[in-house]
């Protein structure tokens, strides 16, 4: 099986945020944030070549994401795209040409599975799991590191990662998110806080987010707003992923900028955990894998 690096452009980094260059349609090559919290790839269609330009506006429907809230109009539309240089790595995948707002000039690249929800167009607008090079296809898998994407897992690339098996969905189309755990401790509780919830390493955001219920949410900590210093906060994949690290104490790596807790259920990671472990997803074998450097 063979593997292709996609790169990150220059001046990627946690902080501001993953991109890979990717031309869409015939169209020039644009910048997309890299997000494993929602699949499938969201453009302007201005940025579309010219073959995609005509489109009726009465069929456009809506494309959103539930952590910042933003949503989108447009419709799906299936195109060639090209990843990375330009050397021949390819997929033909629908993705999302966004009409309104009309001066939407960003672009995301959405990678990640079992998001849910409008942010998630489906396994077959992933555009990782349909790569081709060179006349070959990829494989069903990816790691993502601070080097950038390496689509294709070998038996080379996959050395050092622990793995987490995967439960496949009622559906049988995709995978669930493997379950975790996070547990608060600071001066705000008595008792602390401790949950097992479904975790999603989230490269599209910088913060983590705690998804709980109302019910059950961490004492004396309002919902949407950041945590105050001093908390700490343990976050397990069992058996591949453990860290913790202390809110408000910046010098820790794998700490995302701050954490906040809303109603729901699940743990959005953020991306800071790259800063200390890659991370591996097979599709192929039901698995998402760490590698703690």
């Amino acid at each position: 099986m063979n593997s292709y690096r996609i790169p990150f452009t220059s001046g990627s980094s946690l902080t501001a945020g993953l991109h890979v260059s990717a031309a869409l349609g015939g169209g020039p090559a644009h910048t997309f944030q890299v997000d494993t919290g929602s699949v499938g790839i969201l453009v302007p269609r201005k940025v579309l070549g010219p073959a995609y330009q005509k489109f009726d506006p009465s069929q456009d429907i809506e494309f959103g994401y539930v952590s910042s809230g933003n949503s989108y109009l447009g419709q799906w539309v299936k195109v060639p795209v090209v990843v990375g240089t330009g050397d021949g790595a390819m997929a033909n995948i629908e993705v999302f040409a966004v009409d309104r707002p009309a001066d939407f000039d960003g672009g995301v690249f959405g990678v990640g599975f079992a998001i849910g929800g409008k942010a998630d167009g489906g396994p077959a607008r992933n555009p990782l799991l349909h790569l081709n090079y060179q006349g070959a296809h990829l494989g069903h898998g990816h790691i993502i590191s601070t080097l950038g994407i390496d689509v294709g897992l070998t038996s080379l690339n996959v050395e050092g990662f622990d793995f987490v098996e995967l439960e496949r969905e009622a559906s049988g189309a995709d995978w669930m998110q493997p379950q975790g755990s996070v547990g608060l401790t600071g001066h705000f509780s008595a008792k602390g806080f401790h949950e097992n919830l479904p975790i999603l390493m989230d490269t599209g955001i910088e913060q983590m987010i705690l998804w709980t219920s109302a019910n059950n949410a961490p004492a004396n900590l309002p919902k949407d707003t950041a945590f105050p210093a001093g908390i700490k906060v343990s976050v397990a994949v069992p058996p591949a992923l453990e860290y913790s690290f202390v809110t408000g104490e910046a010098t820790q790596a794998m700490a995302p900028t701050h954490v906040e807790w809303r109603v729901g259920k699940g743990i959005n990671t953020g991306r800071n955990v790259l800063a200390g472990a890659d991370y591996l997803y097979d599709a192929a074998n039901g698995r998402v894998g760490f590698r703690v450097r």
